[in-house]
Order: structure tokens, then C-alpha cells, then sequence
């Protein structure tokens, strides 16, 4: 068991109490509940990432400075705590700040980016710097030629700046924005809940249960990591949690049935970003997208499955033809360890997970609806472990047993409060970012810029986004690339006409693949440190077998039957058509369908796989009638060379 008599387990469990009771006890006004939630993050940043990386467990000035950071954080949620009626009764933008105001404020900002920077790097740090250069150089872009179409009117000055802190701290937008607000009410409880799951032994089921699905198939533990992958990152929704957590056993596993390390990384970091794109959590972005439109999740939800199965299906092609390619076997009857006795007895970790899709489908409060399920999952828990430890021990077993449940909740609220800094902190800097484009118009200044750069053009102002996203989305996660995807591109794109659930999923896809797109695709590395592998290798790999996620993007654009949206007659043959194109881009991406691709054939199945996950039917039957002729050529070209080499043989 791990120690939980530590200054940051306590503030973690702090932080899961506080949110357990902002849903059963009285809950505050978002503008007093979000800020110390934020606050909650940030000190469990400064003290789990202290300013030098060796003083986690030693007391030296540089710790001390830690410890001061997070008093200072700890003094500003007090402060938003004291001052709840006052910031309830203010006019935004009306009434002046206080001397106080703007020092609570300007704290405030350098705290939650000296967090940023602690917790995720420099990538959304330098962005959110820039940002600021921005709020306060755009007047002056106006008159530098080539600039001038992104400049801004606000002229600095003392108005100017306390506008600024005034959006930025003392209301819902900007730090404690709609951002923070979906961290706070929203994605913590479902952290909490992938933790009560995991430590209960909800991960190893699912890596059971795949085992016993597809492991004795061809490629056998690149389709387990496929199948656990989906299932664990549905409740995760974190990439490189996911490749951490399931790549530990998967990817030892690949590489012993003979895969490559770089080829069976780039398997557990692709089908662990699709985690991010599979409902019912999907990651935070996906709650996100939620809010800004202004829809139930639970449409969000529905309208992501068709997509992120396209995904996985081809992922799971690209697995099967590079076992055919390189003759894989699946494992052997011996080297499955569980059966489905096991399995079964088990299967009850699931019901928390039915039981929550359910409730948010009902339209429910996500965060008591989330609760809910944990609850069930301690009593299933309990139960399970009272009557193995009767069996066991009589007695002495259901107080052991008891007790272990009990030590093993505190675990989970602690691993999922920390667990939370990697959302809590992101969504507050990107914050900063939001409540930027807002008061100087950056989203409507960038989507005009979009439209003249692109000639007005959907296609070009498509790869326009899709370059941005990507770039920004390098070495920060997933929901600060969508958030800042979504402020800068949607406007753009609505201009363009395209609607709007599909112009959020095309951000959304973006910021997810970014986490196998080289130079900086944190999954692979993360995925190809446990391989011991080329990481800049295992990013090209991923990005390979990530390639179905962009078209897919692409198609639902043009083609939002993918995301459900219409009538069946329209919805299933693009689904139809689309699951032959992921067959024909894994021939593409693994260079073998029937026998080993030429040049011409494998530019043949890519453009088979555009034209048959095109919305367009003639388009999609000329993809099929290319598919169907490299098929037929490559099996002829197979019956050849094994003829010539019986001959070969039957000649020596």
C-alpha cells in the first residue's frame, strides 16, 4: 500500500472531499467553487513538482519556495471563499477592482502559469506567453505591414489592464472559464471514478477479457493491446495514461511474438490515443465540446462512436495484414494465464460502467452521476472481498477485508486527485488563452484570416486547421490543443458553412493525433520508452498507423452521417464504404494485402481508401472497383511466387 502520510496526499484527498461535497453537502457559486478548485490543483502542482525535481523528499530553500508558492494559493482560494457574496453582486465590467482585486488577480495568473509550466512543460507555457504579448502589443501590430490583420483596438493603459484582470479572475471566463468549469463539475469525478475502477481490478479485466477475445487470433497481443486500449481509454480518456497503464503488458508481449519494438510502441500509443476519441468519457475535450454548443454530453457521446470505431477497425486491419505480412501467430492456449471462469466471475466491474453510460444518456448530472458509479463499485468492492476473506478466515478475514477496501478508497481518491493536475491545469492556463481571443476578437480576426488565406475555400482552410491544431497540440494535451483549436478555428470554419458538431470533432480529432504526430508526439514517446525503442521512429510508425483518424476527420466534414447525424439510408452506407476504406489504407500504411505492395499499389489502396470514405457514391464504387483490382492482382501475384518457389524447391 502506498503512504498516504505525505503533504500532497493530503491535499488530494482535501480536493476529493471538497468535490464529494460540493455534490452531497451545499454547493458553492461557480465563482467561489471554481477558483478554489483551480487552487487545489495548483498546490498539489507545487508540491508534487517542485522547482528542483531532486527536492520531492528533501527540505532545501528551492522546497521551501515550493511550500511558499502553494501558501500563496491556499491565501487566494481563501480569498475567493471570503469574498463570495461580493463577486455574486458586482457588475462585471462595471464596478472597479480594489487594490486587492488586482494583486488576488495578478498572483493568480503567474501562479497558474508557473504550474503550467511545472506540470506540462514549456509547450502550452510559451503559448500562453505569447498570448499575452498579444493582449498587450496588438494595438501596435496594426501598423506593421503583414501584421497589421491580427492587431487589436485595445490601447494599454491602467482601464485596459484591470478589464483584463477583471475577465481573467473575477468572473467565469478566462482562468476560471468554461474550461476550469468542466474540470471542476465534470471531468474530476470521472478521473476519480477510472481510479475506484483501475484499483479494484478494473484494468486488469479489461486486459483479460481481450486476451480471451482475440489473443489466439493472428497477431494475437497487438489486437489485445487494441481491444484493452478501447476499453480502458473509454473510461480514461488519456493518452498517455493509457499507453502508460496497458503498454506495461502489452508491449513486452508484442515484441516477444516478434514484432518490432518501434512496430508494437506505435500499436499501444495509436489505439491509446484512440482512447481520447472513444465514448462514454473521451477525455475532457469531449465535455468541452458539450459545453460550447451548448448540447447534452450525451449526444457528444453518440455522435463520437461511429468515428472512433472506424479508428479502431482500422487499426486492428493494420494489425491483422502486418501479422499476415510478417507470420505472426496469436498466442498459444498455454500462454493464456486466465479463463473464463475468471473473466466471469469478474464481469460484475462492468455494471458501474453501464450504470454510468446509462445515467448520462438519462441526461443526469455528470458529477453525481459519476458518483453513483464509484459507489457501486465499492459495493461490489466490499461484498467480493467480505465473502473471499469469510471463506478464507471466518471473521478475521471481513475485518481484513473491510479494512483493505478502505485503505484502498483513500488510494483511489488520492491517485485520481493527482491524477486531476493533468486536466485542472491545463484547462486554467488555456484559460488565460480563452478569455485573450475574447477580448480582442481573436477568433473572428483569426477566422477571417483563415477564409482570405484559403481563397474561401473549405479544402485548404481544412489543412490550414489541421496544420494549426496539430503544431499547437505538439507537447501539450489533448484538451489544451482542442480548446485552442476551437477559439481560433471554429469561427473560421463556420464561415465556411461547415456545422458545427462536425467543426468541434474536426478540432477535437486534430488535438488527439497530435499525441503520434512527430516531432513531439507524447504518446509514441511515452509508448516507445517502454519498448526501449527509436522513439523518433515509433512516432513515424504511429503516425502511419494513425492515418484512418485523418481521413475520417476529413469525412465527416463533408459526410456527417458519421457522426450519426440524418437519416439511416444516409448512415449506413457511409459507415458501409468506410470500413472497406480503413481495410484498403492498412494495405496501404502495412505495404501488404495480399503480397508485398509496389509503389503503384500501394498509391492505388490509398486513393481506393479516399474515394470509398468519401460521401460521395460514385466516388466510394470507384474506390471499391481499385480495392477490388489490387486485390485480385496480389493474389495472383501470390500464387505465382509461392508456384515458383514449390518449383524451386522441387528442382533442387
Amino acid at each position: 500500500m502506498k503512504n498516504l502520510a505525505n503533504p500532497a496526499s493530503f491535499v488530494a484527498l482535501c480536493w476529493a472531499a471538497f468535490q464529494i461535497y460540493m455534490v452531497y453537502g451545499t454547493p458553492l457559486d461557480l465563482m467561489v467553487a471554481v477558483p478554489i478548485h483551480i487552487m487545489f490543483g495548483v498546490v498539489l502542482t507545487f508540491i508534487t513538482h517542485p522547482l528542483r525535481k531532486g527536492d520531492v523528499d528533501r527540505f532545501t530553500a528551492a522546497r521551501l519556495s515550493d511550500y511558499l508558492l502553494a501558501a500563496v494559493a491556499v491565501a487566494i482560494a481563501l480569498h475567493y471563499l471570503r469574498s463570495g457574496e461580493m463577486l455574486n453582486m458586482r457588475i462585471a465590467m462595471v464596478d472597479p477592482l480594489t487594490t486587492l482585486d488586482m494583486v488576488v488577480g495578478i498572483a493568480t495568473i503567474v501562479l497558474v502559469i508557473e504550474a503550467v509550466r511545472r506540470a506540462l512543460g514549456m509547450g502550452l507555457t510559451v503559448v500562453i506567453l505569447a498570448f499575452l504579448v498579444y493582449q498587450f502589443s496588438g494595438p501596435q501590430l496594426r501598423d506593421i505591414p503583414m501584421l497589421g490583420l491580427i492587431g487589436h483596438d485595445g490601447e494599454p493603459s491602467r482601464l485596459f489592464f484591470e478589464t483584463f484582470l477583471d475577465m481573467q479572475t473575477m468572473q467565469n471566463e478566462g482562468v476560471f472559464g468554461i474550461p476550469s468549469i468542466v474540470s471542476y463539475n465534470q471531468v474530476f469525478y470521472f478521473l476519480l471514478f477510472g481510479a475506484f475502477l483501475q484499483l479494484f481490478g478494473g484494468g486488469q479485466l479489461f486486459m483479460d477479457l481481450s486476451v480471451l477475445l482475440v489473443g489466439r487470433f493472428r497477431g494475437g497481443m497487438a489486437k489485445v493491446s487494441i481491444v484493452s486500449s478501447t476499453l480502458f481509454g473509454s473510461v480514461s480518456g488519456s493518452a498517455t495514461a493509457n499507453a502508460a497503464v496497458m503498454g506495461m503488458f502489452t508491449i513486452p508481449a508484442m515484441k516477444k511474438s516478434g514484432m518490432s519494438a518501434e512496430e508494437a510502441a506505435a500499436v499501444e500509443a495509436t489505439s491509446s490515443t484512440g482512447g481520447q476519441i472513444m465514448p462514454p468519457v473521451m477525455g475532457a475535450a469531449a465535455f468541452l465540446i458539450a459545453q460550447f454548443m451548448g448540447i447534452p454530453y450525451a449526444e457528444v457521446a453518440i455522435a463520437a462512436l461511429i468515428p472512433a470505431l472506424l479508428f479502431y477497425v482500422a487499426l486492428y486491419f493494420v494489425v491483422d495484414l502486418l501479422a499476415r505480412r510478417k507470420g505472426l501467430a496469436g498466442l498459444k492456449r498455454a500462454e493464456i494465464s486466465t479463463g473464463w471462469a475468471s473473466v466471469l466471475k469478474r464481469l460484475y466491474l462492468l455494471i458501474p460502467v453501464f450504470v454510468l453510460v446509462y445515467q448520462i444518456m438519462a441526461g443526469r448530472a455528470l458529477s453525481s452521476a459519476t458518483l453513483q458509479a464509484i459507489w457501486i463499485t465499492l459495493v461490489f468492492g466490499l461484498c467480493t472481498r467480505v465473502w473471499e476473506g469469510l471463506r478464507a478466515e471466518g471473521g478475521r478475514g471481513v475485518l481484513k477485508a473491510t479494512g483493505s477496501v478502505f485503505s484502498d478508497s483513500l488510494q483511489a481518491l488520492d491517485s485520481g486527485a493527482r491524477g486531476a493536475i493533468a486536466v485542472a491545469i491545463p484547462c486554467a492556463g488555456a484559460g488565460i488563452v480563452v478569455g485573450i481571443a475574447s477580448i480582442t476578437n481573436l477568433g473572428l480576426t483569426f477566422g477571417t484570416f483563415v477564409t482570405a488565406l484559403s481563397g474561401g475555400m473549405l479544402i485548404p482552410a481544412l489543412l490550414l486547421v489541421m496544420f494549426m491544431v496539430i503544431v499547437m497540440g505538439m507537447g501539450m494535451p489533448t484538451t489544451a490543443a482542442y480548446i485552442m483549436g476551437a477559439i481560433l478555428a471554429i469561427p473560421a470554419l463556420d464561415k465556411l458553412g461547415v456545422p458545427a458538431i462536425s467543426a468541434h470533432f474536426f478540432v477535437l480529432y486534430f488535438a488527439a493525433l497530435s499525441m503520434v504526430t512527430p516531432p513531439v508526439a507524447l504518446a509514441a514517446f511515452v509508448a516507445g520508452g517502454i519498448a526501449k525503442a527509436n522513439v523518433w521512429k515509433t512516432g513515424w510508425v504511429a503516425f502511419r498507423y494513425s492515418l484512418a483518424g485523418f481521413l475520417v476527420a476529413f469525412a465527416f466534414v463533408f459526410s456527417p452521417a458519421l457522426l450519426l447525424q440524418g437519416d439511416w439510408q444516409a448512415i449506413v452506407p457511409a459507415v458501409v464504404t468506410a470500413v472497406i476504406g480503413c481495410y484498403a489504407l492498412a494495405g496501404c500504411v502495412v505495404g501488404y494485402l495480399r503480397a508485398r505492395n509496389t509503389l503503384l499499389e500501394s498509391t492505388l489502396l490509398f486513393v481506393a481508401a479516399a474515394l470509398l470514405i468519401a460521401p460521395v457514391i460514385k466516388a466510394s464504387l470507384g474506390g471499391l472497383v481499385l480495392l477490388c483490382a489490387v486485390w485480385a492482382w496480389q493474389v495472383r501475384k501470390a500464387r505465382t511466387t509461392k508456384a515458383n518457389c514449390v518449383l524451386g524447391r522441387s528442382g533442387a
